[in-house]
C-alpha cells in the first residue's frame, strides 16, 4: 500500500512536469493563430533610450513617418514627427497626436 501511494505521487509529478514542458511548445505553435487579430504591421518601435531611472525616449515609426515619444515620469509626451530632411521633430499641436 505504501509503495503504491509513492508510485502514484511520482507518476502524477512526472505527468504535471511533462505537461508544463509540452505547453511551452504548444504555445509556440498556437501563437500565430492567437495573435492574428492583434498584429499591427505599420507601428514599429525603432529604438529606445533610457534617460534616467524613470524616463525613456523612444523612436517609433508609423508607416513612413518617424516620431519621438518621452515616457515615464508624471506624464507621457509625444514630441512630434521627425522631418526626413533635417531630422528634428516638428512641434505637435496642443499636445495631441498629429494625424496627417
Amino acid at each position: 500500500m505504501f509503495l503504491t501511494t509513492w508510485l502514484t505521487v511520482a507518476a502524477s509529478l512526472v505527468v504535471v512536469v511533462a505537461l508544463i514542458l509540452l505547453s511551452r511548445h504548444g504555445l509556440k505553435f498556437l501563437e500565430p493563430y492567437l495573435m492574428k487579430g492583434r498584429r499591427t504591421r505599420d507601428l514599429v518601435l525603432v529604438e529606445s533610450l533610457s534617460i534616467d531611472q524613470r524616463r525613456r525616449l523612444s523612436v517609433i515609426r508609423y508607416g513612413r513617418k518617424t516620431g519621438l515619444i518621452l515616457t515615464g515620469g508624471s506624464t507621457d509626451v509625444f514630441l512630434g514627427w521627425t522631418d526626413a530632411e533635417d531630422g528634428f521633430p516638428s512641434s505637435p499641436s496642443s499636445g495631441k497626436l498629429q494625424t496627417d
